[in-house]
């Protein structure tokens, strides 16, 4: 027997009547959500269960949520809440669903519409603890690829559902989602997330001051109604036949290079012209980049450039500001990236359209319970940390959950207790405001 050998084989196990957790750390995250008041909000929202046997509500949404944060991301990883009864007693759950009873619940109607709400109640919590008073909300729709009967061939060739999301990008929070099919035109429902986020933010003495969004927010529809709500916008502009006609007659002298953040100049070089649609009231200002393609040798002068266009409102801010502030948007990609891949949501659990709706709302709940704690409540080093990030340090810590003169106590590694007893302090003293 050699020497790794030896070393994997020297212990004993024994049965104990104590709980042994591996993921201590979730507790702490169940705990983040009884602060802000969202487990009683749950238990306000959904009925009674009408026999002392069945699963409530709270228990649910809470295996799901931590799940989820804990890394598992398919129906049947539930199981790995269920075989955790230190965390379970931690977290007081006192019966988790088994994967069966989740897909049947999940395929319940009803339950996706009171999700929504328990989603609008954290955020409004969230929003209202935040000193931020003037919002940017990132609007980007991400692709859930895959072959169940749900999904539709989309623009680029695979079957897929398709999510439009809202983000505060301030915060990372995301506050609005509409799930739909992925045939479905990527700018349908923005115009929607605008109006709700303008409603949800102004009782909260909160501003929708501006919206940045792709291409697929460049339609009338969406700039008028950033217009008629006083919302600056700036939106990647389509290249249609009129604005390459305007882009081709910008004099030569009238193009000015563009400089990063720091002052170091960049290879790009932009100009502006105003510009309207047809079907547009307002006018707005088209700002052009350009930059040499210098991928492949050109033949004639008017290909040598390739454009970029944005299109914004912003009358305030000089241009190289407005681009510098569009360019921002891609931490809404991070926050889609996040989502799917930190929480799991990159894959559609059934072949039931609502059913993966439901569930997608559970991980946006997930992820806006972690933005809750990084960036209300722990702050500090944690506020940019990623969940997987997170996991390593946090959560997935060893502990024994005792009962002692009628106390619950969590035992863990000394060099770990210090940093969670700062978390949880934090927790409770956030709970008292």
């Amino acid at each position: 027997m050699n020497n790794i050998q030896q070393s994997l084989l020297n212990f004993h196990t024994k049965k104990t009547s104590d709980c042994i957790t591996s993921k201590s750390g979730l507790a702490l995250f169940y705990e983040t959500a009884l602060s802000f008041g969202l487990i009683q909000y749950i238990d306000w929202i959904f009925p009674k269960s009408g026999s002392n046997r069945g699963i409530k509500a709270r228990d649910y949404v809470m295996s799901i949520v931590l799940m989820l944060t804990g890394g598992g991301k398919y129906m049947e990883d539930v199981r790995h809440i269920k075989n955790d009864p230190g965390l379970c007693k931690l977290c007081s759950i006192k019966k988790v669903p088994s994967p069966d009873a989740v897909a049947n619940w999940l395929k319940n109607t009803s339950n996706l519409s009171k999700l929504k709400k328990i989603i609008e109640f954290l955020n409004k919590c969230i929003i209202q603890k935040s000193i931020i008073t003037d919002f940017t909300v990132d609007v980007d729709a991400t692709d859930i690829a895959n072959e169940k009967e749900c999904s539709k061939m989309t623009y680029k060739g695979y079957k897929a559902n398709s999510v439009l999301l809202s983000f505060l990008s301030e915060l990372g929070l995301c506050v609005a989602d509409t799930y739909r099919e992925g045939s479905a035109y990527a700018g349908n429902g923005i115009k929607d997330h605008i109006l709700y986020v303008k409603k949800l933010l102004k009782p909260l003495n909160k501003n929708f001051r501006y919206l940045r969004s792709d291409s697929a927010g460049y339609n009338s529809e969406v700039m008028e109604t950033c217009f008629e709500n006083g919302i600056v916008f700036a939106i990647a502009a389509d290249h249609d036949k009129a604005v390459n006609s305007a882009i081709s007659d910008i004099p030569e002298e009238s193009w000015k290079d563009l400089y990063y953040k720091d002052g170091v100049k960049s290879e790009r070089q932009y100009a502006s012209f105003v510009h309207a649609l047809n079907s547009s009231k307002n006018a707005f200002t088209m700002i052009v980049q350009r930059y040499e393609d210098k991928q492949q040798t050109v033949l004639f002068k008017e290909f040598r450039y390739k454009y970029y266009t944005i299109a914004t409102n912003d009358f305030e801010r000089n241009h190289q500001d407005v681009i510098h502030f569009y360019n921002a948007r891609g931490n809404a990609e991070n926050y889609n990236k996040e989502l799917k891949d930190g929480f799991g949501l990159e894959h559609a659990p059934s072949k039931n359209l609502k059913s993966c709706d439901a569930f997608f709302k559970l991980g946006i709940l997930a992820y806006n319970i972690s933005v809750a704690f990084k960036k209300i409540i722990a702050g500090g080093e944690w506020i940019n940390k990623q969940i997987k990030t997170i996991r390593w340090q946090l959560i997935f810590i060893a502990g024994k959950v005792v009962r002692h003169s009628h106390q619950l106590l969590l035992k863990m590694s000394s060099q770990y207790l210090s940093p969670f007893n700062s978390l949880r302090n934090k927790i409770f003293e956030f709970a008292k405001t």
